[in-house]
């Protein structure tokens, strides 16, 4: 004896509710994993070196963008030179013997450069040149 099915699949609209929780609890998983890399928002591009120095463990950083007239930036903000010298002598009076990367952009003047570093040096902080390492041939 055969029997006969009644049952008829039941056809209606797709739920995409399931698969949008899915794809946002990755998305929400994949952000809270991944490491965040702040960019920095000055374009400087300093002179290469054989042994390039970068701002690894550097805190204080002074850019010089190759700018007519140079525009000087001391930790993100512009500043001119008489307020960078005010700035680093507060800086050396509450850390003493702290460093300060100088980056300059490689067309920066190197007379401005050393007006920097003097500035900085009196001040009491020590400064670093950061450059970058030089490419092999």
């Amino acid at each position: 004896m055969k029997l006969r099915r009644n049952i008829k699949p039941i056809s209606g609209p797709f739920d995409l509710t399931p698969l949008l929780n899915v794809v946002l609890l990755l998305l929400v998983f994949f952000l809270l994993g991944s490491t965040f890399v702040i960019q920095p928002g000055i374009k400087v591009n300093p002179p290469t070196a054989l042994t390039g120095s970068g701002l690894n463990g550097i805190r204080y950083v002074i850019n010089v963008t190759a700018q007519e007239p140079p525009l000087i930036f001391f930790n993100n903000q512009i500043i001119g030179l008489a307020e960078l010298q005010a700035e680093l002598r507060q800086l050396a009076a509450r850390q003493p013997g702290v460093m300060v990367a100088l980056r300059a952009d490689q067309r920066v003047p190197y007379g401005m450069i050393m007006d920097i570093m003097s500035r900085a040096l009196d001040a009491g902080v020590q400064v670093l040149n950061a450059t970058q390492p030089a490419v092999a041939p």
